[in-house]
């Protein structure tokens, strides 16, 4: 019997070694190669613009990711960027995601200004880095993305926040949206910033949206889908916007439709002449308006002005709705009621629903503003 070979013998070890050599090779060759590729492309992107430097780049041995660390960009106007990590997540020509952290962007030379976002999350992106193209950007780089923690500050203090704001601009899939959680603006310090003349007037303006406090905060999202069906589609969309301690506001439409030949539903969302160009058969939309304390300081707001008591100014407003009714008919009428009863109180909320006529288009509505009430159906309600 042969006897057992050593571990330690020349021919085992050069086997191991050739193999252990052969799996780092074989992982770490394409990292490495993402690497480079992703500072030759970041640079690029920057080529000529200013100056740029990379602290690190590294790749990861266990998954398919790059990050470049420490980037400071400034720019010949005196612009001046930098992002604490950029990292491609999957497979470099075709990455499942790009993040950026810890982004902080100067202002010009003679506009003092930072803007500061904590992350920035593309899903999807069609490349690792943006394309210089403005219209590329938008079509390869943006139609997806995640944002968390947005402030802009300037010497005065912070004239927004938005705790974050998310982009599905994808269609291929038949639905995309846009969703903003807590847009803040300090109106106040806005306002200070305008010139002098324009001043009161908005100031006026800031009272009524925020009771006073001069900061507004806003919630805003919108969605749209296509349903195929075998003759004809249905367009939806939902929309909600609301001004904390003002206003609310929520749209939703149903519009079943015909494209023309040709058109990919996908257009729909960016391409208002397709939908001009669209038969509609029938469809709904209806319209919530809730009121959060900005009807009631609107209503304070328009005596001041008028030098009348709110008594007499929502007399007024009823006398008025009254006298549309008669020129544009009973359903115009009742919108101005209801409009009227935010504004004295015995109301929080008015809906409106919108039935459309079975074969139209929007020039059927657009043409003729005035006959819209004889050719669509109204219900009006108040609670």
């Amino acid at each position: 019997m042969s006897p057992l070979i050593p571990f330690s013998s020349p021919s085992a070890l050069s086997l191991s070694l050739a193999l252990a050599l052969g799996l780092s090779v074989g992982v770490a060759s394409p990292a490495l190669a993402d690497a480079d590729r992703l500072e030759a492309d970041l640079r690029a992107f920057f080529a000529g613009e200013g100056t740029l430097e990379i602290g690190e780049v590294s790749s990861g041995l266990l998954r398919s990711r790059v990050t470049a660390e420490d980037l400071r960009f400034e720019s010949h106007d005196g612009e001046r960027l930098s992002v604490a990590n950029y990292i491609v997540n999957g497979d470099y020509d075709r990455p499942d995601e790009v993040t950026l952290e810890g982004i902080r962007l100067a202002a010009f030379m003679d506009e003092p200004g930072v803007m500061s976002i904590e992350q920035v999350v593309l899903n999807k992106p069609r490349r690792a880095v943006p394309p210089r193209d403005e219209e590329a950007l938008a079509e390869q780089w943006l139609e997806s993305l995640a944002l968390a923690g947005l402030t802009l500050e300037l010497d005065e203090g912070t004239l927004a926040s938005l705790a974050s704001l998310r982009l599905d601009g994808n269609l291929e899939d038949g639905s995309g949206g846009l969703w903003v959680e807590t847009l803040a603006l300090d109106l106040a310090k806005m306002i200070d910033m305008a010139p002098e003349e324009e001043r009161t007037r908005l100031r006026m303006v800031s009272n009524v949206l925020t009771d006073g406090s001069g900061e507004l905060q806003l919630d805003a999202s919108f969605r749209g889908e296509w349903e195929e069906g075998k003759s004809h589609g249905i367009l939806r969309s939902d929309s909600e916007i609301t001004l904390r301690d003002a206003l609310r506001l929520a749209l939703d439409v149903e519009l079943p439709l015909v494209l023309p030949e040709g058109a990919e539903p996908a257009e729909l969302f960016d391409d208002s002449d397709l939908l001009e160009d669209a038969t509609l058969l029938g469809g709904d939309i209806r319209l919530i308006i809730g009121d959060d304390g900005l009807f009631g300081r609107l209503a304070t707001l328009g005596a001041a002005m008028g030098g009348v008591t709110e008594a007499q100014y929502l007399e007024q407003a009823r006398t008025q709705a009254e006298g549309f009714g008669m020129m544009f008919g009973p359903q115009v009428q009742s919108i101005l009621t209801g409009l009227v009863a935010l504004l004295e109180g015995s109301a929080s909320e008015l809906e409106i629903a919108v039935g459309l006529p079975a074969e139209s288009n929007l020039a059927t509505y657009t043409g003729d503003p005035l006959g819209l009430p004889d050719k669509l159906s109204f219900n009006v309600q108040t609670r």
